[in-house]
């Protein structure tokens, strides 16, 4: 790992030259570049400003919020104020943005459909919960796995490379946990389909959960840990909770309970979020197509 540090910076430039490249060949009319890294999204404004085409950047929350990206916060501010649109994931990041006097736009993602899971059969018949997550420093893994000793009488399935936790963790893990491992997309939503409930749980307070999202897409009892975010998007949809283990326990054991009820909630949950997310595309349409100038390809989408 150590050795590949040094090639770092080599490699980001060796994208931004194939960016730059990708970006005379096809000759964008408008380009929406996602951030983070920041590296992108300079190259993509130097093209932009040099060829008089509209920048749109894709921030990512942990831009704004994650301290490992903090160093690159005093860019990122310039840089927005000379883009066309900044889209964001939620309405606290869109005023936000906005002070900086930025143009921001608040456009969710979107949610997952039934016909994107690969359909999977049902592995017991004890109740089971898909825990979502990928084993990220703020999901409350030994918490969980504490929680799941309380309720030995569901199955609770957890998505994610195993590997990335300690041995010792792994191997304290109750009998009825299983660890899935890291699943395709369309796999990772049939396990959600084929479980009796869906849970996403973290300690961040500025993570906006795509799992949670496309659980409520699927139409699944959601379970959440009781974040600011995740309340902001989950609330009166999702059983919330503390990332205590009986709070875990208590809140896993009111998703069977309630499984009828909260599966209805996230389906009209859905289209709140589909509305959301349509309205933000049109103001997005409307916001570059009336000043685009002429291009030959249209609308460039790169990373």
């Amino acid at each position: 790992m150590g050795r590949s540090l040094p090639l770092t910076p080599l490699r980001y430039l060796a994208r931004g030259l194939h960016m730059w490249r990708l970006l005379q060949r096809t000759d964008p009319r408008t380009l929406i570049v996602i951030t983070a890294p920041v590296f992108a999204p300079l190259v993509g404004w130097l093209w932009c400003a040099l060829h008089r085409r509209q920048l749109v950047v894709d921030c990512h929350p942990g831009v704004l919020h994650f301290r490992r990206w903090r160093w690159a916060l005093p860019i990122h501010r310039r840089l927005f104020r000379h883009a066309r649109l900044v889209l964001v994931h939620t309405p606290d990041d869109e005023r936000l943005v906005n002070s900086w006097g930025a143009p921001a736009l608040f456009l969710p993602d979107d949610l997952a459909l039934q016909s994107q899971a690969l359909p999977m059969p049902r592995h017991t018949t004890t109740p089971s919960i898909v825990v979502a997550g990928t084993f990220d420093p703020d999901e409350p893994i030994s918490a969980l796995l504490a929680a799941a000793a309380l309720v030995p009488d569901m199955e609770l399935r957890l998505t994610g490379d195993p590997e990335r936790l300690p041995a010792a963790l792994r191997s304290s893990a109750p009998k009825n946990v299983t660890f899935l491992g890291y699943l395709a997309y369309d796999r990772f939503l049939g396990e959600m389909l084929a479980a009796d409930a869906v849970a996403v749980f973290t300690t961040d307070p500025h993570v906006m959960s795509r799992a949670g999202q496309d659980a409520i897409g699927l139409g699944r009892p959601l379970v959440s840990s009781d974040r600011p975010w995740l309340r902001s998007r989950f609330a009166e949809t999702a059983v919330l909770c503390e990332n205590e283990p009986e709070a875990i326990a208590r809140a896993l054991q009111e998703a069977l309970r309630q499984q009828v009820s909260l599966a209805q909630r996230s389906r009209e949950r859905a289209l709140t979020l589909r509305a959301w997310r349509d309205h933000g595309l049109e103001q997005l349409k409307l916001a570059v197509s009336p000043l685009s100038l002429p291009s030959r390809r249209g609308v460039l989408r790169t990373v």
